[in-house]
């Protein structure tokens, strides 16, 4: 259960594990023949630890290990908006033996000190990705900004491409229209440090 942290109890809570709050987003995009599609999913879920609770912004910085977050995101969780076209998504992406897409972050470090006036920091990341059983290092650019004292959301995207994780491209009116090979994964989650102790 995620525990909200008052302004006056904030520092004297042990603030280490990770959550992805309900209503983040994640979707695909992509072509097919002269047609662009977008297949969403919002049933993600998120763990990890950040051993540097105290400072969330400082502990961006860190080298590897200091940051430990893993998301899972159910591939019949994605929505086309068309039956025929998810089923064909599911069976591209291999679902029956390879249910999740899953990300686990490596490392991530700033960009820069400075943020623009909104508060957005440009945060580098490097993690392993695994889509259709096929595990792949990735890295990229992600925005980050800090909500509050224990809230933090995260928005980037991803291209990616169909052989790098052996996945053949779907097809639609008897092989006539082919899906382009190349994705983009799209994402807008917050995440939440969790209250590990009790108040007493």
């Amino acid at each position: 259960i995620l525990t909200n942290i008052s302004q006056s109890g904030a520092q004297s809570y042990l603030l280490d594990n990770v959550t992805i709050e309900k209503g983040g987003k994640v979707w695909i995009e992509g072509e097919a023949g002269m047609i662009s599609y977008e297949c969403n999913a919002e049933n993600l879920s998120g763990v990890g630890k950040i051993n540097n609770p105290n400072n969330s912004l400082s502990s961006i910085n860190q080298e590897d290990g200091e940051i430990e977050i893993s998301i899972s995101l159910p591939v019949e969780a994605l929505s086309c908006g068309k039956r025929a076209m998810d089923k064909d998504m599911y069976e591209a992406l291999k679902s029956d033996s390879y249910p999740n897409i899953s990300y686990k972050l490596l490392s991530a470090q700033r960009a820069s000190e400075d943020t623009d006036t909104t508060g957005w920091l440009n945060i580098h990341t490097r993690g392993i990705m695994e889509i259709a059983g096929v595990r792949d290092t990735t890295s990229f650019t992600v925005q980050g900004k800090l909500l509050n004292d224990n809230r933090f959301q995260v928005k980037g995207s991803k291209n990616i491409h169909m052989d790098t994780y052996d996945i053949e491209r779907p097809t639609a009116m008897l092989g006539l229209i082919k899906a382009s090979k190349d994705l983009s994964v799209h994402f807008n989650v917050t995440v939440q440090l969790e209250d590990t102790t009790q108040a007493k």
